[in-house]
């Protein structure tokens, strides 16, 4: 540890790396999802059933990926807040830097407080309405759009709503840069001499 490192005890640097631990945990997920893509099988007048039902499969597991890595990063980061509300405690002169965080995850706190992820209707996520609804709320189709019949992508980027409540690039950059300021403060990481 260098001399420019915060000196703490073991239980202290505990709480900091599993801290820091959940933030990298929820970046991976984040990323994962920034990675999905799904080209929609097109659908033509004259297809039978057998060719809907695929499409509509398609679709269903391609948001229930989404949905498990959206609960993964969800719950990732709510268990950095907690800890980050520990550490707070400890060193409050990381008050002001911990009290953005908690801040700015809150709506995701919020969320889960209210059960919004948690709704037994839109974990079933079959097909029809639920799925519609779920790709409408996270933004990854516009707000008017009624169907899926002319969707030929869908794709999450940084604007894609996670829990309905926070984008998910902001809520990327907001942790890196959380974690970033740890490593920094606590000299996480330094090579052992």
């Amino acid at each position: 540890m260098t001399a420019t490192a915060l000196q703490t005890s073991k239980p202290d640097l505990a709480a900091i790396y599993s801290l820091a631990d959940h933030l990298d945990a929820a970046l991976a997920l984040g990323e994962d999802l920034l990675r999905l893509t799904l080209a929609v099988a097109p659908l033509a007048a004259g297809d039978t059933t057998t060719a809907i039902a695929l499409r509509q499969r398609q679709i269903s597991a391609f948001v229930r990926r989404i949905r498990a890595l959206e609960l993964g990063m969800t719950a990732r980061v709510l268990q950095a807040r907690a800890r980050a509300i520990e550490v707070r405690e400890v060193h409050p002169r990381f008050s002001p830097l911990i009290g953005l965080f908690v801040g700015g995850t809150a709506p995701l706190a919020d969320a889960a407080s209210a059960r919004q992820l948690g709704d037994i209707s839109e974990l079933a996520l079959a097909t029809g309405p639920e799925v519609l609804a779920f790709l409408n709320t996270r933004g990854l189709i516009e707000a008017a759009v009624a169907s899926l019949a002319g969707i030929d992508t869908l794709k999450v980027s940084d604007d894609y709503l996670l829990a309905t409540h926070i984008h998910l690039g902001t809520l990327m950059d907001m942790i890196a840069q959380f974690a970033q300021s740890l490593e920094l403060a606590f000299d996480l990481y330094a090579e052992t001499q």
